[in-house]
């Protein structure tokens, strides 16, 4: 009997090694598979990227889409609390005058920029070249790093306007009626190519700072 419960037990033993192999087997295999699956996701997202932006190329006058082309023109803000009633009222009504008549295709979008001290700090920049007063160049050196603190901490909310069109003709034609209807109202300009990029890089990478 004893020599018969040897044998089962060994039997036994070797079912559990089995069943054991088996199951490491089976979760190598698994995590390989989630591994394989995952980094196949991930570079089908990546190639589905471009063919969700609409953006071709950009260009100094135009955005060229894949359906057609687009502008972007800065919006000129204006301090309404410091308007009287009249004023206020005088700027709401040509506001108001341009969404009726406009009808075109267009979008108004928010941005917050960096605040750019540029002409500023290149105005100090020239003045501290032409002096050798201690207590003038402590002055200006005291102005350069507040003017390094304001674009690294603050920033400007900026206004601009997208207008669309099928080809550059009437993207032009499109354009000059939206600067004219906005001109009693909040004026728009023209924008730098370099401008652009930074606003559609913005749009697209909403967590990231210039």
């Amino acid at each position: 009997m004893s020599q018969e419960g040897k044998v089962t037990h060994g039997g036994s033993n070797k079912q559990t090694n089995r069943r054991s192999w088996a199951t490491k087997i089976k979760s190598v295999f698994q995590t390989k598979q989630r591994d394989k699956s995952s980094s196949i996701k991930k570079d089908k997202m990546l190639r589905q990227t471009p063919e969700i932006l609409p953006f071709i190329q950009i260009h100094d006058n135009y955005i060229l889409l894949k359906d057609g082309v687009m502008d972007i023109l800065q919006i000129q803000t204006k301090n309404i609390h410091a308007l009287n009633d009249t004023d206020l009222n005088i700027l709401l009504m040509n506001r108001t005058r341009f969404l009726r008549s406009y009808f075109r295709s267009y979008k108004e979008i928010i941005l917050n920029f960096p605040a750019n001290t540029e002409a500023q700090r290149t105005y100090w920049l020239k003045k501290r070249e032409q002096t050798t007063n201690p207590i003038r160049l402590e002055y200006i050196d005291q102005k350069l790093v507040e003017f390094d603190f304001l674009e690294r901490e603050r920033s400007n909310r900026e206004f601009f306007i997208f207008v669309y069109a099928d080809d550059k003709q009437e993207l032009t034609d499109r354009k000059n009626d939206a600067i004219q209807g906005m001109q009693q109202a909040f004026p728009l300009t023209e924008l730098p190519r370099t401008k652009k990029e930074q606003i559609l890089f913005l749009l697209n990478n909403q967590n990231t700072k210039l």
